[in-house]
């Protein structure tokens, strides 16, 4: 890992050291409880992932067990959102069939390999869920102030990061072996890590907005 990977990895501080300090102040909503024990999970993936990769171990197993909590978060942070009983279930429907999708994927891949097919799984299941969420913000007229809703902000950086993980998994195969010629692999990591960045500026700001008064 290079200089810039670690302070990629470091700006995970930002949103956790937020979140905490609201925690430890009581002024942290159970939503952003919820948003602050996904951050520090992943981060707790990516130091172990940083790890097995300088020792040389593959690391790609990790991925695969990280999807799952990829696609849990999402659906029980929107579920209250939806004010019909039929949206619920049909949320619900959507993650348990790409639960047992992905696990029918993984008990017949090789651990060890890419898990490019269970990324587009996974971004079908959480695309849906957070369109479904924009479209019910929009049906309830719900949008004055977007850019000061968490679940908004929270939504909006999820599709965005989804999207991007799903672009570059199903390029990855094509990069690894130069296809593309052998910086873009180099310069994908690179966005890739400023997108890290960005998607943890953005969650410090969520958790920001969504700190309760002072009693």
């Amino acid at each position: 890992m290079g200089s810039w990977e670690y302070f990629v990895l470091l700006s995970y501080s930002f949103p956790i050291g937020i979140g905490l300090a609201l925690l430890i102040q009581k002024r942290l909503p159970f939503i952003s409880k919820v948003i602050l024990t996904y951050l520090i999970f992943t981060v707790l993936v990516e130091i172990i992932g940083a790890i097995l990769f300088n020792y040389r171990i593959n690391n790609l197993w990790l991925y695969r067990i990280y999807l799952y909590v990829e696609l849990i978060f999402p659906s029980f942070f929107f579920f209250q959102q939806f004010s019909k009983k039929r949206s619920k279930i049909l949320l619900l429907t959507v993650v348990i069939t790409g639960v047992i999708l992905i696990t029918l994927t993984n008990v017949f891949d090789d651990w060890q390999a890419h898990a490019s097919l269970q990324t587009g799984i996974t971004f079908g299941c959480v695309a849906f869920i957070i369109i479904s969420y924009f479209i019910e913000m929009f049906r309830m007229e719900n949008v004055f102030s977007p850019f000061k809703d968490v679940y908004f902000l929270v939504g909006a950086t999820l599709l965005l990061g989804h999207s991007c993980t799903l672009i570059y998994n199903l390029l990855y195969d094509y990069l690894v072996v130069g296809y593309f010629g052998d910086e873009m692999l180099k310069i994908l990591n690179k966005g890739n890590l400023g997108l890290i960045l960005l998607y943890n500026l953005l969650y410090s700001y969520a958790l920001w907005i969504s700190k309760l008064p002072r009693i």
